[in-house]
């Protein structure tokens, strides 16, 4: 019996000290990093706008209408788009092409973002879907609310049957929401002509749904979706999708639906832009300052990324290493301008780091993490320390861990 000639090789992030982190937990990572930015955001929309109704009604009907862009066009464009869908995920001809087939999208939209668990039900009048796990469940209950009202476009489009008109022929609940205390997200899927439901408003997607559901036991409940588990996604008429397809899928639509979505109507609600940047930028040096607060959270990052003893608590090196590691993870290519006792430097693309999905750029990631980066240091580090971001208007920018004096520092 032989043994082998080398270790196996994995994929994985490697962080400034050497150490890989593999490629699951990068990816698990990823998701939860894209998922306290986008918490960040609806703090600040909470800020803007104290009703939540009317700000959970604007999002939701933002996202929406983003989500049906694909309908634009004439009947033939959204028919080539459907045939298109049909195609990528097998979808036979013999199958009765109704709205039902819109669950495809959200179902594997689930599984790409490890929101685990289980099609209870899929036929061509009811769907429901039971998740044990969502990464975006420390968001709120505007997001459950707007994800599921988003998703009704797909419903729509899927049907066709008016090229692209919202028909509204399925009303689609999210009846339980980890975020909101339940033990699982449920979204139950039913057909109004079916069911006798009527045509849902953009509040009207938290709503019970008209049949049981059913209730997984908790010894066949997973921590994660089939991505992870399996290393690939199998859909239901059997097309796959690899993890390392998923991942990269992921960390650019993970900011498209719960950052930019959002954003847009947050705008709206704010008085003027001016006025958003500013709350903005206080909610997320807040959250900065409170990341690592507690003595074992600076310890267990440092145990996390492998940070050599040598490596003092109080050295920009450390704020560094967790800076690369957070855009490693988010698949974000940079290189090291400098790393050293006396500061860092990091070289990173601009349309790289704002432009996550290339079709919508977000210059609030620089804003946001400039902020949460400049007071996580202080936490992490030392007061001593800064993190600021030069060039943002440039091709390239640079991420700077050092030292600043300033007499109004905020």
């Amino acid at each position: 019996m032989a043994l082998k000639l080398h270790v196996d090789t994995h994929r994985g992030v490697e962080t400034a000290f050497g150490k890989i982190i593999p490629e699951k937990e990068a990816y698990s990572y990823c998701l939860r990093t894209i998922a306290a930015f986008s918490a960040n955001l609806f703090q600040a929309m909470r800020v803007v706008n104290d009703d939540w109704e009317d700000r959970t009604a604007k999002i939701t009907e933002i996202a929406n209408m983003m989500n049906c862009a694909a309908c634009a066009g004439s009947p033939d464009e959204l028919f080539d788009y459907l045939n298109a869908f049909y195609d990528e995920w097998n979808i036979p001809e013999l199958v009765d092409r109704q709205a039902w087939i819109g669950a495809i999208w959200g179902d594997y939209g689930d599984e790409a973002e490890d929101m685990a668990g289980r099609v209870i039900q899929f036929t061509k009048d009811r769907v429901e879907k039971e998740l044990d796990t969502c990464p975006w469940d420390i968001v709120g209950s505007e997001m459950c609310n707007m994800t599921t009202g988003m998703f009704t476009a797909n419903f729509d489009i899927a049907s066709g049957g008016q090229h692209g008109a919202i028909t509204n022929d399925v009303a689609l609940n999210m009846c339980e929401a980890r975020g909101c205390g339940n033990p699982h997200c449920r979204v139950v899927a039913e057909r109004l002509d079916k069911f006798g439901g009527e045509h849902q408003g953009w509040l009207d997607h938290r709503n019970q749904c008209t049949q049981p559901v059913h209730d997984t036991p908790p010894e066949r409940r997973v921590r994660h979706a089939q991505g992870l588990r399996n290393g690939q996604y199998t859909q239901t008429f059997g097309e796959e999708q690899s993890l390392e397809w998923q991942y990269n899928w992921v960390a650019q639509m993970g900011w498209t639906w719960s950052v930019s979505f959002p954003l847009i109507a947050i705008r709206d609600m704010a008085d003027s832009d001016e006025e958003l940047d500013r709350i903005f930028k206080i909610v997320f040096s807040t959250a900065g300052k409170n990341s690592f607060i507690d003595p074992f959270a600076r310890e267990g990052l440092r145990n996390w990324l492998d940070i050599p003893r040598e490596i003092g608590d109080n050295d920009p090196r450390v704020m560094g290493a967790y800076i690369g590691a957070i855009m490693g993870c988010q698949l974000v290519p940079f290189e090291w301008e400098a790393f050293d006792k006396d500061g860092v430097i990091i070289k990173v693309s601009t349309d790289d780091f704002n432009g996550r999905f290339p079709m919508a750029p977000l210059d609030e990631i620089t804003m946001g993490y400039e902020a949460q980066w400049h007071n996580a240091v202080k936490t992490l580090v030392s007061p001593e320390w800064s993190v600021w971001i030069d060039g943002k208007d440039d091709e390239y920018q640079y991420i700077n861990v050092g030292r600043r004096i300033d007499d109004r520092m905020a």
